[in-house]
């Protein structure tokens, strides 16, 4: 942990502190790229005066990150904050330019979101007029095994309106026929991390019309996708690592159907919120996303998924234990954004 104390013309007093923590899962998580079976977040909380916000982060190895870069990211920044902490509005647009899109600046500007809704006494959702998120519906995962273990775990989901199912090069349809068997109520989303080639894409597009999918999620890799360009597939095909910041749109636009907004890419709610705007402008679908982490991290989200047809924040259920007041999830339905938890006076 480290923690740095800032003072403001003598008056109001910052603390910015900075946290590592590691959070097991409850059962090891599975996808194209590999396995685990814990995640490390960073979590920023600012004080000023009798007032805390607090943001939280997940550093991706993906887009080359890791906790000790991120909590040195943040804390370059602290002298800017304590420059301009009498303004958090303006604070938090200047943290757009003073950092990279990232975990880093996410954190932030989750914090700083968080501590200007307590100083204000407006919540988030009201400050950018979103509707309260109330009875949101997010999927739920399932991480890549085998075909007659993923339908086990599909059977516990039975009652769940949406499952994600993570599949890498193998196994496709044996994967997806033996969760829709044990789940038959559920549509599904498909999510292949980049593992894919042009051929799988299409063999799959073609063979799987008799399952109720929504969606076929990030199957190139980011940067060779350029050959979607022009194809037509039966299904929606979504943006996931391809997608970043308000300036890939141009690029995604002509490519995919759905772009997956997740703060930990855009670098916080703030470019999110632009992003998902800027992609209905160009007749984009919008999901929000997250990385594997605590309700802390879904917070800001599950206000952005209000403007979303597709929301993927079920990240808490993954963890074997949640934050105190986290995110209340009954079968795929999140009840609400708890006001002790994030957002709220």
């Amino acid at each position: 942990m480290s923690k740095v104390a800032l003072i403001v013309n003598g008056k109001a007093k910052i603390s910015l502190t900075v946290t590592r923590e590691t959070w097991p899962l409850a059962k090891p998580f599975v996808i194209a790229r590999g396995s685990r079976i814990e995640t490390e977040v960073v979590k920023v909380t600012l004080n000023q005066d009798y007032f805390s916000g607090s943001g939280e982060s997940v550093p991706t190895a993906r887009f080359g990150e890791d906790v000790a870069t991120v909590i040195a990211q943040i804390q370059s920044v602290a002298t800017k904050l304590a420059d301009c902490s009498e303004d958090l509005d303006n604070c938090r647009k200047q943290l757009q330019q003073w950092l990279p899109a990232g975990s880093a600046r996410n954190a932030l500007d989750s914090a700083l979101w968080d501590l200007n809704a307590k100083i204000k006494q407006i919540s988030v959702s009201e400050q950018l007029n979103f509707v309260e998120p109330k009875n949101i519906i997010t999927v739920q995962t399932i991480s890549i095994d085998s075909p007659e273990n993923m339908g086990k775990a599909a059977a516990l989901l039975q009652d769940f309106p949406l499952l994600k199912i993570k599949l890498n090069q193998e196994l496709i349809i044996e994967r997806l026929n033996a969760v829709h068997a044990n789940a038959p109520k559920a549509k599904l989303l498909i999510d292949a991390n980049e593992s894919w080639d042009i051929e799988l894409l299409e063999y799959v597009d073609k063979s799987v019309k008799y399952l109720p999918i929504l969606l076929i999620e990030q199957p190139l890799k980011a940067g060779e996708d350029g050959i979607l360009k022009g194809r037509n597939f039966s299904l929606p095909i979504g943006a996931d690592e391809s997608c970043h910041t308000c300036a890939d749109i141009a690029y995604l636009a002509d490519r995919y159907d759905v772009i997956n907004i997740k703060l930990d890419k855009t670098g916080g709610l703030t470019e999110g919120v632009k992003l998902a705007k800027l992609a209905k402008a160009h007749s984009l679908q919008v999901m929000v996303g997250c990385m594997v982490g605590t309700s802390l991290s879904m917070a800001p989200g599950l206000v952005l998924a209000t403007q979303a047809s597709y929301v993927d924040l079920d990240a808490p259920l993954l963890i074997k234990a949640d934050r105190p007041f986290g995110l209340q999830i009954n079968k795929g339905n999140i009840s609400g954004l708890p006001t002790e938890l994030w957002g709220h006076c």
